[in-house]
């Protein structure tokens, strides 16, 4: 499909959207077909299409249809005299800049107002795409100034160095920086468009899933880690500079109040009351510590739905007050989808003393690694039933063992010298069923599980608890136990004839929790649903 770039949209069907090809035409096409421009003959495929659209614009966002095709303005618009005005009257109304050029960014529309300025939706003329751009202003950090105050002018151009900073580090989960420069006197930085959403917008939803929540964080986190490697702490981390693309990888943006950890400047910086580390409000310096505190309230966040601490009033010494009064709640009792060690990783980031904090972002990274919840894949009947039957089975041929070992060392004679001692020696027989069980409680795997590349975990996909894990494990047990009692004792020896009834539940109960298998969604047993776990594939091995 081939359009003339100057069609209007009554020519079109409304599912057009304008396509800007890299030759630098203007086409409007149909996302299900795609085209062919017919100015360099280049074949855009209906997925081409959708990649560039997706990259750069829904295409369901109005802003790009083709009533927002933007003229060029008359030169007379471009002289330095318009622009300083059409730019103070841009802080009341952003769509006052629209179609203006900064070098050769056009801007298209107003998306945002950012912690450094205004942002715009752009789109690059050099290299037909769209990019976002941030007209930034000074004064953004009048709610923590010192005594040395410095010109806007001097301001601006820190912010512009931090800017180009940032532009050096690349990253995944870093907004890269393409531009920083001046357009007739106004500071700009141009930089990536995400298609997405911020953090800030999700969570007014409520929590996150800890899925979700330990994705995020290790996203961020790695994020940081390079910058820190690179000489750069963030300084301003809270949810609005946290973005979400759209296939839920997070990357961390606006380095405005970015810091390099070689700078010996003793300037106070600023940021949002709520993130900023309760040390940095009582003079300390911007350190990776810092950075860690502003991390913990945001997952904190996003854990819970609220702030750790809420700040009142409009000074910093009503939010020190406020940081030594205030003590770090969690809900209680403990929430079942949230594995418990996630307290004490959040903990230790939210301690108000930075030396109790972690260090290093290798650290707090493994913490959270070993909480992440993975894809689950639930493990069939079979499967089981063979795990199970390999630890039934070293169960009993250990107590058997330990009998016989027993009887080979001489064990027996001594008994029949001293018969009292008989029960002491059939109580040792279940020293395997205490071992197999302390074993599995500690490790949380057995040895018939291993084998099947199988393991247990809670609903939610994560390590049991130790309750949990106790439980499951005596309730799963219990079948051998008895076949061990019944082989000391026999079924019918005074007095203990009752044996033979404690037989007939365990053999009972052991066909209803196979059936359950069966019959369950899931392949899920009884004693999954005492305990409230399930057996999935070991996608660690």
């Amino acid at each position: 499909m081939v359009m003339d770039p100057n069609v209007t949209q009554t020519d079109t069907q409304a599912s057009s959207v304008l396509y800007h090809c890299i030759c630098g035409s203007r086409l409007v096409l149909d996302p299900s077909v795609g085209g062919i421009c017919s100015s360099c003959n280049r074949t855009v495929s209906a997925k081409l299409l959708e990649h560039d659209l997706a990259m750069t614009i829904s295409l369901e966002d109005q802003s790009f249809q083709l009533e927002q095709t933007l003229p060029r303005r008359r030169s007379t618009d471009s002289e330095p005299g318009h622009r300083r005005e059409a730019n103070v009257r841009a802080r009341t109304d952003p769509e006052v800049l629209i179609g203006e050029m900064f070098g050769h960014f056009q801007i298209v529309s107003p998306v945002g107002s950012g912690g450094m300025g205004q942002v715009y939706r752009a789109f690059d003329t050099s290299l037909q795409r769209y990019v976002a751009v941030k007209l930034l202003r000074s004064g953004i950090r009048d709610s923590m100034k010192t005594s040395k105050t410095r010109s806007s002018d001097q301001e601006v151009d820190k912010l512009l160095q931090e800017a180009i900073s940032q532009a050096r580090v690349t990253h995944p989960n870093i907004v890269t920086i393409y531009y920083v420069g001046k357009q007739n006197g106004n500071p700009f930085l141009a930089m990536e468009l995400i298609h997405g959403e911020p953090l800030s917008t999700r969570l007014k939803s409520g929590q996150l899933p800890f899925d979700e929540v330990a994705r995020i964080a290790l996203d961020i986190a790695e994020a940081l880690k390079f910058s820190y490697d690179l000489d750069i702490i963030h300084g301003d981390i809270k949810p609005s500079n946290v973005l979400i693309t759209r296939n839920g990888e997070a990357k961390l943006s606006d380095f405005g109040m970015a810091r390099r950890t070689s700078d010996d400047s003793d300037e106070n910086i600023g940021g949002t009351p709520n993130y900023i580390d309760p040390g940095l409000l009582q003079g300390e310096k911007l350190s990776i510590e810092s950075d860690i505190y502003a991390l913990g309230v945001t997952l904190f966040e996003m854990t819970f739905g609220k702030l750790p601490v809420t700040l009142s009033g409009g000074s910093v010494p009503q939010w020190i007050e406020i940081h030594e009064t205030s003590q770090l709640e969690f809900p209680t009792p403990w929430p079942p989808s949230l594995p418990e060690a996630w307290k004490t990783v959040l903990e230790k980031m939210l301690a108000k003393d930075a030396g109790e904090r972690y260090h290093s972002y290798e650290d707090l990274i493994a913490d959270i690694e070993r909480l992440r919840p993975v894809a689950i894949v639930n493990a069939r009947m079979f499967p089981r039933l063979i795990a199970a039957g390999v630890d039934w089975l070293s169960v009993v041929c250990l107590a058997l063992a330990l009998q016989i070992a027993l009887q080979f060392a001489g064990v027996s004679e001594f008994l029949q010298a001293h018969p009292s001692l008989t029960l002491l020696l059939q109580i040792c027989t279940f020293v395997p069923v205490i071992v197999y069980m302390v074993v599995v409680y500690l490790w949380r795997q057995s040895l018939g599980r291993t084998l099947m590349h199988i393991r247990v975990v809670n609903l939610f996909g994560m390590k049991p608890t130790d309750n949990q894990m106790a439980l499951r494990c005596g309730i799963r047990i219990q079948f051998p136990c008895v076949v061990i009692l019944v082989g000391l004792f026999g079924f019918v020896t005074t007095p203990w004839i009752g044996l033979s009834i404690l037989f007939i539940v365990s053999v009972s109960f052991l066909i209803l929790d196979i059936a359950f298998m069966v019959v369950i969604p899931k392949s899920r047993s009884i004693h999954d649903l005492i305990a409230r776990t399930c057996v999935v594939l070991d996608t660690n091995n």
